[in-house]
């Protein structure tokens, strides 16, 4: 052996002790698991599902559990309306005396009822009692003063609408346009993370592969430096291995760093049962690719979205809505008469009426600019909001060919990734026997496990494009919420516990 050789050799043991060395030094774990790290695969954490995901991100997240103040939003505005037509009681006393006498002493009471019918009706009930010295003829009653009863409307407008109708018509709307707004927001949320989770299954499987990887280099490495110490094989392949081992675990690196970024995203969707952030050490699921989508019933898809996306129907509730605000300024531009009847009576018995009350008033502007300018408006709004409803339209039923068209593409990449892969383990499973016999390199057999760990990624990466296609394809359809609708306040009683 020559002294060259030699020192190669001594080279190379050296390298593999301290290898050994670094590796037996390093910190051993020890208290709880930390959130702040991956689960390792010697401890039992549990598997989260996709289901999982979605039903804690719906119970309680606080994007989500904001959302669902748009139902309080919408109570709190119908109330608001329907106080438009409560009785309101008007009341005042007035007393002023000069040298002991009373001069001013008026005392009125009365309830206004406003109904909701058309001509705009309201009830009055009135008590008057005015006395003094010094009292407006038109007030002065006797001591027992008068009662009034009698009814107000617009006989002229008001039959299809008026303000306080128009109001609670709008107000009205305000529970489904809740509904569908909490839906967009909802389905928004669901497929952010969807994407999320999918990229952080992807990520912590592409890490198992390059784990595996290296794991089979450190054993190689370990196998040639023994027979290269035995001068079995030449010196050079026991550096190869070395060299291969590296650059392996900078591959390895890459990988957890990716896994620890996605593991990070995907943790900000997941909230405590009390609003806290949650912590995250759980295993991904095993990869399943999705059932195929029917691509042919695309009109089915396409009816099925104009049916269920959330965005048409708010622009579908804001189109009823400018058709009130339309209606009641087209009530404006009639001229506002307003009729009066009353029975007054001016005894102790309200009901023993002797007289009678009648007045009108007339309220019209002599050209009606702003009235025309408002219907205008609402006429241009409406206009408008089609012109809007034909774009959302054909938005959606582009997005729906477009998750369709990118689904269909996933599934025949997924095939074609899951059949690259098979060969590159066959190939590099008859180069590994080659090897053994001693008529394969380990260059080249470097070179098939290589191929065989870039074809199992882009299998994953095939798998994870074709689930996170479906379920873009349920965002773009708004069917991706209906399996947690209903039970989104219970979503977190099956999640599994750290």
């Amino acid at each position: 052996m020559t002294v060259r050789v030699f020192v190669v050799i001594l080279a190379v043991a050296l390298m593999g002790t301290a290898a050994q060395a670094q590796d037996s030094g390093a910190p051993e774990r020890s208290g709880p698991p930390d959130a702040t790290v991956p689960c390792p695969s010697s401890d039992d954490c549990p598997v989260l599902t996709l289901d999982d995901v979605r039903r804690r991100v719906l119970a309680t997240s606080p994007s989500a559990r904001a959302n669902r103040l748009e139902d309080d939003r919408a109570a709190a505005q119908v109330l608001s309306a329907r106080g438009g037509f409560e009785p309101a009681l008007v009341s005042g006393y007035a007393y002023k005396t000069r040298d002991g006498k009373d001069k001013l002493n008026v005392l009125r009471s009365g309830v206004n009822w406003p109904l909701n019918l058309p001509a705009s009706p309201t009830l009055k009930f009135d008590y008057r009692r005015g006395l003094g010295s010094s009292i407006d003829p038109s007030v002065k009653t006797s001591r027992v003063g008068e009662t009034r009863f009698g009814l107000s409307f617009a006989p002229l407008g008001g039959f299809r609408t008026d303000k306080s109708r128009a109001a609670l018509d709008k107000a009205r709307l305000a529970p489904r346009r809740a509904d569908a707004l909490q839906a967009r927001k909802r389905n928004r949320l669901l497929l952010k993370a969807s994407r999320a989770f999918w990229d952080w299954v992807k990520a912590r499987q592409t890490l198992a592969v390059s784990r595996e990887l290296l794991q089979l280099a450190e054993r190689r490495r370990a196998l040639v430096t023994k027979k290269a110490r035995a001068g079995e094989i030449p010196a050079v392949d026991s550096i190869d291995a070395a060299r291969t081992t590296a650059s392996r675990q900078a591959t390895l690196e890459k990988a957890r760093r990716t896994a620890r970024e996605k593991r990070i995203k995907l943790a900000t969707f997941l909230w405590a049962e009390d609003g806290s952030p949650a912590t995250f050490r759980y295993a991904p699921p095993a990869l399943d690719m999705p059932a195929p989508v029917d691509t042919t019933r695309r009109a089915d898809a396409v009816a099925t979205a104009f049916a269920r996306r959330p965005m048409l129907r708010v622009m579908d509730l804001k189109r009823q809505k400018t058709e009130i605000e339309q209606r009641l300024a087209q009530e404006r531009l009639r001229p506002k008469v307003k009729l009066e009847a009353q029975a007054v009576s001016y005894t102790d018995s309200p009901l023993n009426i002797s007289d009678v009350k009648v007045g009108f008033e007339v309220d019209q502007p002599f050209f009606s600019r702003s009235r025309r300018s408002e219907v205008e408006k609402t006429e241009i709004a409406l206009r408008d909001l089609k012109l809007k409803q034909d774009i959302a339209r054909r938005t959606v039923r582009a997005d729906v060919k477009s998750a369709l068209a990118a689904l269909s593409q996933a599934h025949r990449r997924a095939r074609s990734a899951q059949r690259n892969e098979r060969l590159a383990e066959q190939l590099r499973r008859l180069e590994q026997r080659r090897f053994e016999q001693g008529q394969g390199t380990l260059f080249v057999l470097n070179k098939r496990e290589q191929s065989l760990a870039k074809a199992r990624k882009q299998f994953i990466a095939a798998q994870i494009s074709t689930l996170k296609a479906l379920a873009t394809f349920q965002w773009a359809t708004g069917t991706i919420a209906d399996p947690y609708v209903d039970g989104e306040r219970r979503a977190g009683s099956d999640f599994p516990r750290e």
